[in-house]
């Protein structure tokens, strides 16, 4: 677990001993393993998280809302300002915010998600690209086939 995040958490008043705390701390990591779960997947990411700790996707969620929560209501201002957008308190809001808040304050954000940005829009045209071969050879198939 990255000891960056597990102070963050408790600098912002998330206390240790909510099993929304771990939660957080494995969306954290899983966000660094793939940012295809910070663009937006939160569901895919609760259901993740619920496989690797023996839960379901709402209890996941609804840890995860709690510890937000209270960290709201009896956290540090200051620091709740400084790693969360409070106009909009939504869980998955909270964690993308409170996710690139940390990685920006560590300088490993930028540099690290940049080059698995860059492979993986490579595979990606590397795909499209062999699924536009196999879809033009299709139509030509099927298109010679009705010429006959």
């Amino acid at each position: 677990m990255d000891m960056n995040i597990v102070d963050v958490l408790l600098s912002i008043g998330i206390p240790a001993g909510t099993k929304g705390f771990t939660y957080i701390c494995d969306a954290m990591e899983m966000f660094d393993k793939d940012p295809y779960y910070a663009g937006g997947k939160i569901g895919v990411l609760y259901h993740e998280i619920a496989k690797k700790r023996d839960s379901t996707s709402s209890r996941v969620e609804r840890a995860i809302r709690h510890a937000f929560v209270t960290a709201i209501k009896k956290g540090d201002e200051d620091q709740l300002k400084r790693y969360l957008d409070l106009s909009n308190t939504q869980n998955s809001n909270l964690l993308r915010t409170l996710y690139l808040k940390t990685r920006q304050n560590n300088g490993r954000f930028s540099e690290k998600n940049a080059a698995y940005s860059r492979e993986r829009i490579e595979l990606k045209k590397q795909v499209y690209m062999e699924l536009l071969d196999w879809l033009l050879e299709k139509v030509e198939k099927d298109t010679d086939v009705l010429l006959q």
